[in-house]
């Protein structure tokens, strides 16, 4: 009987341990610092720069480490436009990053460009980016 009560004990203690992962994402948001913010949605996110922004096209879903990779778009932004140019210019894109309590680390990879940006620095409930493309 003793053994059973401890079994039942480490299972409702390893069973909180799990449910209390500091790493999760919280269902809508937005992650701000002095370069990025990324407004986080129940389908996905849309991220703004100082001179770009773009999308993440699906749920952000942290691993247990709370690293995660999301496939979007990243759209470069030009401050002045061009006759015959466009204004801005969009390209497949992953982000990935990482999370540790409310505190979200995210680089953008564009393939075609075989460019990374970031890594940025993002904090839950602050505003951003603090300039806009000039």
């Amino acid at each position: 009987m003793r053994a059973l009560i401890m079994l039942a004990a480490l299972a409702t203690v390893s069973c909180s341990a799990a449910a209390t992962n500091d790493n999760t994402l919280p269902t809508t948001g937005t992650w701000a610092g002095p370069d990025v913010q990324v407004t986080v949605t129940s389908q996905g996110a849309t991220t703004q720069f100082v001179c770009a922004h773009g999308t993440i096209d699906q749920l952000i879903a942290p691993d247990a480490n709370g690293n995660f990779s999301a496939a979007g778009t990243y759209v470069y932004e030009h401050p002045a436009t061009v006759v015959g140019q466009p204004s801005s210019d969009s390209h497949s894109a992953r982000y990935d990053g990482g999370l540790s309590g409310t505190t979200m680390h995210i680089s953008v990879t564009v393939p075609d460009k075989q460019q990374v940006f970031g890594p940025f620095t993002a904090t839950l409930g602050a505003t951003g980016p603090s300039t806009r493309c000039q």
